[in-house]
């Protein structure tokens, strides 16, 4: 049964060790179960950690700061109900990390490119129109 603990429709991911339903497995053919031996979400941390070369420790340091930078939400359900991890919002000049944002916030500020200026201005046009 290889290194997945299989319970009914739910796994147990290798990384985590949390009990989860198929659907937070991507599918593997060649898998004894048939599914990948790791959760989506633990897979997704492996690939900002890997991009954004940030540990597991300082990514739930980060997300204990209450989640989202901007908004404080922690976690975004997407068009298709399912949840979407944080991003790590990083300078694009420098690459340095400077928190995790919510996708709506992050599309939010990548949309100004880092512009203080411009997003002083909507600010203000939003405060002169309320």
């Amino acid at each position: 049964m290889g290194t997945h603990l299989c319970k009914g429709k739910d796994l147990i991911c290798v990384k985590c060790k949390e009990e989860k339903p198929e659907v937070d497995f991507y599918k593997r053919e060649n898998s004894p179960t048939g599914y990948r031996k790791s959760c989506k979400s633990c897979l997704r941390k492996q690939k900002v950690m890997r991009v954004y070369k940030v540990s597991c420790e300082e990514y739930d340091l980060l997300y204990s700061k209450g989640g989202c930078y901007i908004c404080g939400s922690k976690e975004e359900v997407g068009v298709y109900g399912k949840v979407k991890e944080l991003s790590v919002d990083h300078c694009h000049t420098t690459g340095k990390v400077r928190g995790l944002l919510c996708q709506s916030c992050n599309v939010g500020l990548g949309a100004f490119k880092d512009n203080v200026k411009s997003l002083q201005n909507a600010i203000k046009y939003l405060k002169e129109r309320l």
